[in-house]
């Protein structure tokens, strides 16, 4: 991991330094030359690129990210990202937690029922989740609450807006700081029941889109998986002995099925995370995707920066993560 990290740090760098944005330029403004110079002379700009890049490396490991110069200016960004990625780590762990049950329950049924109605008809949904992208599926879903339903997303209820108010949703929560910055749980801190509604309404139809996106891939891959366990020869020597249908599906066979699919199961936590860039844009959820495009629009490259190179690092613990459960699911398989 350490390597991959390193690399991701380099590449990022070379490519936000190959962007034609001035930092210094945004932050000073062009009025005052003379100030530009000097601030330009402050924070090393005319230093070699390796001076540069070593800085970098080590004011990263270091815990100094940068500050963000545009989009939020003057916040570091590492503290930008500890604010922000709650919300989407809310968006996406229901999804994700509800996707694999599914998945495998469907891709398990159809498996046990090759060729017939059913497996047939788990293929056709699967094939519908996976063939159409996401931004396609949270503008369609969009726009059937919105227009066929508009009750369901233009409520009759008002929520009373207080004076501080929290980008891209109507109740800002309760007064104070937030103690864990997730939403759903300082709102049962907090016993703010408005606060705990409003959070739950806005993540209702992103919710439901990561759903219908994430167990597609999964399901085929389990049914493929239980087909292949399916013609084993154990398979057979107990379904000889007499063990009733069932207990060969889920004691015998489903386990083994399952080492393949623990990746993906692992993976669609990371497509979760990286998939929700297209729904928080659609849905103006404002989380880790939606302020990923943002920087990206605003050339906010230390932040660009920091948003690469922080979800470089949750691919690669989810990497970790996946290798780990191998031994878990399959004590056969040892690491020495």
């Amino acid at each position: 991991m350490i390597p991959m990290i390193l690399f991701a740090l380099i590449v990022t760098w070379l490519l936000a330094h190959m962007m034609s944005v001035d930092p210094i330029l945004s932050q000073v403004g062009p009025t005052d030359p003379e100030v530009l110079e000097l601030e330009r002379q402050r924070v090393g700009y005319y230093d070699p690129w390796f001076v540069k890049l070593g800085k970098y490396l080590y004011n990263f490991f270091t815990g100094d990210w940068g500050d963000s110069y545009i989009v939020d200016a003057g916040k570091p960004v590492i503290k930008l990202i500890g604010e922000i990625f709650p919300k989407t780590f809310e968006l996406m762990i229901i999804p994700t937690l509800i996707s694999p049950f599914i998945a495998v329950k469907l891709g398990t049924i159809a498996a046990s029922n090759k060729d017939k109605k059913k497996d047939s008809i788990i293929r056709f949904i699967a094939i519908l989740g996976a063939a159409f992208p996401v931004f396609w599926i949270a503008k369609m879903i969009q726009v059937f609450f919105g227009v066929s339903l508009p009750d369901f997303t233009n409520g009759q209820f008002e929520i009373p807006v207080m004076l501080v108010n929290t980008p891209g949703l109507s109740y800002p929560g309760p007064p104070g700081a937030f103690i864990t910055g997730f939403r759903i749980i300082d709102s049962i801190i907090y016993n703010d029941q408005l606060f705990l509604l409003d959070t739950i309404l806005h993540l209702i139809l992103p919710a439901i889109t990561m759903l219908l996106f994430s167990f597609a891939g999964l399901t085929a891959l389990t049914r493929s998986s239980m087909l292949e366990v399916l013609d084993q020869d154990y398979i057979r020597t107990a379904r000889a002995k007499g063990v009733e249908e069932k207990d060969v599906i889920d004691k015998h066979a489903l386990r083994n099925a399952l080492l393949p699919s623990s990746d993906k199961i692992i993976g669609s936590l990371l497509g979760a995370f990286l998939g929700s860039l297209f729904v928080e844009m659609i849905f103006n959820y404002q989380g880790f995707g939606y302020l990923f495009v943002t920087a990206v629009q605003a050339g906010d490259y230390l932040l660009i920066n920091g948003l690469t190179v922080f979800a470089t690092i949750f691919t690669l613990a989810g990497t970790l993560i996946s290798d780990v459960m191998y031994t878990i699911i399959d004590p056969r398989i040892s690491y020495k």
